[in-house]
């Protein structure tokens, strides 16, 4: 008697007996593509190697944090004394000090973050920031550093479904 054709066929492509195997979309498998480039979805800034995190930091993001003025700054983060003894911070991408007040100048350092977030993010460059310790400049490397995460990830799952993958579940939740 002679074989039936389908039962040659390779695994991914099923038969009657065998069904089609299906390439699904997982947090492990997501994790594990995180893990080839370096990286884990459990990543914390600095949690081991901050010099590490920065690296991939400045390498993602195109830019460069300094905290001795050379001449060569894209953006600068400082403080100021105001005439009557208020201590402002200046963000500006000026260095020849044309600061717009209305919009240059912050009374509080609680602004910073998402100041130098958005700098990171869309300016990128050589940042000068006056006080690298600053809590600021550690909440900002944070954000940015769980930002670039989840866009790896988002880029990881497009590449999976360029790949065939798919949510296990691909109805729509109401």
């Amino acid at each position: 008697m002679e074989e039936n054709p389908l039962n040659k066929l390779p695994d991914f492509m099923g038969t009657e007996n065998a069904p089609l195997k299906q390439k699904i979309i997982t947090d492990e498998l997501i994790e594990e593509r995180l893990k080839k480039r370096g990286l884990s979805s459990h990543d914390e800034y600095g949690a081991e190697d901050e010099d590490a995190d920065y690296k991939k930091l400045c390498e993602y993001y195109d830019f460069e944090l300094i905290d001795t003025f050379n001449g060569r700054a894209d953006y600068f983060i400082y403080t100021e004394t105001t005439a009557d003894g208020y201590e402002v911070w200046v963000t500006t991408e000026s260095d020849q000090g044309a600061v717009n007040v209305s919009e240059d100048i912050h009374y509080y350092d609680s602004d910073l973050n998402e100041v130098l977030c958005d700098q990171i993010r869309h300016g990128g460059g050589t940042i000068f920031v006056e006080d690298m310790e600053a809590y600021y400049v550690n909440d900002s490397l944070n954000t940015m550093f769980d930002n670039m995460i989840e866009s790896i990830k988002a880029k990881i799952i497009v590449e999976l479904e360029e790949e065939g993958y798919e949510y296990e579940n691909t109805e729509a939740v109401a």
